[in-house]
């Protein structure tokens, strides 16, 4: 009975090890990732601990620019999110939620008041909302936007104001730090931000 034990114990130690430096090792491929972001934008890369995830931090044209990952439960997982910020000044905020990623929402009472009312007319693979409904089908309706949030199509929300654009999409490697990748992305929300101003 006691080498069972000793047993699991052992194979216990061994899957937390793993984690451990599997963490570790996914932390700082991030790291370098984002080190040769500062090539092609100037910015530094932070990282408070080696057990927090590294961000990169710039500043463009007079904007903030931050690109940072972030655990999010879900569930009963832990899901790392790749999340760009960049500042914008709007009056108000709008929301789009890529259909068919998130469960449904439990208190659509509390959501719709936070977040508004479901827009309507959109032809894109996102579901809208705003407090300020005809401001937001104003803002969609401008030339050029619906195309920049299509240009966003991986990214599976996106937080548009009233005083950033921040947008997020589920981890999926080294590619999300790629510095053509990064680069494409950056000038899409300066677009729009542009735009949406």
């Amino acid at each position: 009975m006691l080498q069972i034990t000793f047993f699991f114990f052992g194979i216990l130690g061994v899957i937390v090890l793993a984690m451990f430096v599997h963490s570790y090792l996914d932390k700082r491929r991030i790291r370098n990732g984002l080190t040769r972001l500062t090539e092609y934008f100037k910015g530094r890369v932070i990282q408070e601990s080696q057990f927090e995830y590294p961000r990169f931090s710039s500043e463009r044209e007079g904007r903030k620019l931050n690109l940072f990952f972030n655990e999010v439960k879900v569930g009963r997982h832990n899901v790392l999110y790749s999340i760009y910020s960049i500042t914008a000044s709007l009056p108000h905020s709008l929301l789009f939620i890529k259909k068919g990623v998130y469960k449904s929402i439990q208190d659509e009472a509390l959501f719709k008041q936070e977040n508004g009312e479901v827009l309507a007319n959109l032809d894109i693979p996102y579901e809208g909302r705003s407090l300020n409904p005809k401001w937001a089908q104003q803002v969609y309706d401008h030339k050029g936007v619906r195309e920049l949030i299509l240009a966003l199509a991986p990214f599976s929300s996106l937080q548009l104001g009233p005083d950033a654009l921040v947008i997020g999409k589920p981890y999926e490697g080294l590619s999300d730090t790629d510095p053509k990748t990064v680069s494409q992305t950056v000038k899409t929300l300066e677009k729009l931000a542009q735009s949406l101003e």
